[in-house]
């Protein structure tokens, strides 16, 4: 029988420590905690299978470092590294994991003494949340299934003089899905539900100065007001989504929208029935109207089978400059940034240096991901519970990947989701390229066709892992 267990720990980090991912941001340090970071984690067991699912509110973590801390929990866990998945809510409110070296930052700067204790706070929540949702198994019920929320739409706005730039750009073509998983026990208590959704947690923006889990965390804590059990949220394909309201410092807003999709999440999981039944007609009782009176049949629980499976695509590369040059743009910007006497230096001038080093160093930091290489290889993951199927890859899929291969799936419900197991950049679709734009400029490392082959690789794996 399925067994369900969850865990959480906090691992908010202190006011004053960088906030330093947005190039534009017009304060260097958080002067304030909005929603705090968790760590939840999600332990399935059955007939001798263990999965574990751990959701962080980071915007991402290297691959080598989300690789160590897998190694790390399979260790804690007894787990297999390959049964392990470490997803990232992407929250952009949040530190970047090393902002003493990259951005253009330096270690020197306010607050990066904190840094390292952070990601040891970070590490320690990570594992003891896993060892509580070991430790916490139970027999459970689980149902899965669809909603539907209005909050995304698509990001890639084309201005009057044809710049593709990052803003809400309603028309263009988006996935509403809300993905809902129910793990209730056997009492119909609900333990544990799964939310996936796809589009990107930018709603706080560079005019915020406060850390939050931003609208992840809004619906996380909304959805468990509404339904009970602990509530861990999935990063859907949200490389090309956002939320309608976005781009903004006011914290009412990532509220707002969190709370939206929490309440069409709370719907599609309230309509679920773990509990496998049926209503059968019993008798009439004589009241002011007749009621016929029913009772409930507990039918035999649905399988809920645990497997997991992986494939690694190789993607081919995209051109760029020689890594001389932009190692020399990087330094130069790098030094600029530095070089900035911060007492009388206005928020403009930093924030203009600072979008500049940012992107030099992005920009480097693909280059250098790919260097020497004609393609790169990327491992594509599935989870299967029962004929539910989760996928994921280290990666920034667009709405279109993740529709189509849901749409091809014979699973009954299918999630696809990035930000998983580390950050490898984005995966634009092959036409984005000639429409230009930060997510196939500068962000990514792969070529046109890298989209198809992943794609390709996706659907074989799900339909393989169907039989």
């Amino acid at each position: 029988m399925l067994k369900v267990g969850v865990g959480r720990q906090d691992m908010t980090p202190p006011v004053g420590i960088p906030h330093t991912l947005w190039g534009a941001r017009t304060r260097e340090t958080a002067d304030r905690i909005h929603i705090p970071l968790n760590a939840t984690a999600l332990c399935l067991e059955n007939d001798g299978t263990r999965v574990l699912i751990v959701e962080i509110d980071v915007t991402g973590l290297p691959t080598s470092v989300s690789d160590d801390i897998r190694g790390q929990l399979s260790g804690v866990t007894g787990i297999p590294v390959s049964h392990i998945s470490l997803g990232f809510t992407h929250t952009h409110s949040a530190p970047v994991w090393n902002a003493e070296t990259t951005n253009g930052a330096s270690a020197d700067l306010p607050g990066m003494n904190l840094m390292p204790a952070w990601r040891e706070k970070t590490i320690r929540a990570i594992l003891a949340a896993a060892k509580t949702a070991c430790d916490t198994l139970q027999p459970a019920r689980f149902a899965s299934g669809y909603g539907h929320s209005e909050v995304t739409v698509h990001r890639r706005f084309r201005t009057p003089e044809g710049r593709v730039v990052v803003s809400p750009n309603p028309g263009g073509e988006r996935d509403t899905t809300v993905t809902v998983l129910r793990f209730d026990d056997l009492d119909g208590n609900t333990i544990a539900s799964l939310v996936g959704y796809g589009t990107h947690p930018i709603v706080l923006a560079h005019q915020n100065s406060a850390i939050s889990a931003e609208w992840p965390g809004a619906m996380k804590r909304s959805v468990e007001a509404l339904t009970g059990g602990t509530c861990l949220f999935l990063q859907g394909c949200a490389g090309d989504q956002i939320p309608y309201e976005a781009l903004t410092g006011d914290v009412r807003v990532a509220e707002r929208m969190g709370n939206r999709i929490a309440a069409d999440a709370a719907s599609a999981l309230t309509a679920l029935s773990p509990l496998n039944h049926r209503d059968v007609f019993s008798h009439v009782v004589e009241s002011g109207a007749p009621l016929g009176m029913k009772t409930r049949e507990v039918l035999p629980d649905t399988p809920a089978d645990l497997a997991v499976a992986q494939v690694t695509v190789s993607l081919p590369v995209r051109p760029f400059e020689p890594i001389e040059t932009l190692e020399r743009r990087a330094a130069e910007t790098r030094a600029e940034f530095l070089g900035l006497d911060r007492e009388i230096a206005d928020h403009a001038d930093i924030a203009d240096v600072h979008f500049r080093a940012r992107r030099a160093d992005i920009m480097l930091t693909m280059a250098r991901r790919a260097f020497g290489m004609e393609t790169v290889p990327i491992e594509i993951r599935a989870i299967r519970i029962g004929d539910t199927v989760l996928v994921s890859a280290p990666l920034e899929l667009f709405a279109a990947t993740g529709m189509a291969i849901r749409e091809a799936s014979p699973f009954t419900t299918t999630f696809t989701g990035g930000y998983t197991n580390g950050t490898e950049g984005y995966l634009p679709l092959a036409h984005s390229y000639g429409e230009g734009g930060y997510e196939t400029e500068l962000a990514c490392f792969v070529g046109p066709e890298a989209e198809a082959l992943f794609r390709e690789a996706a659907i074989k794996l799900v339909r393989d892992l169907r039989g």
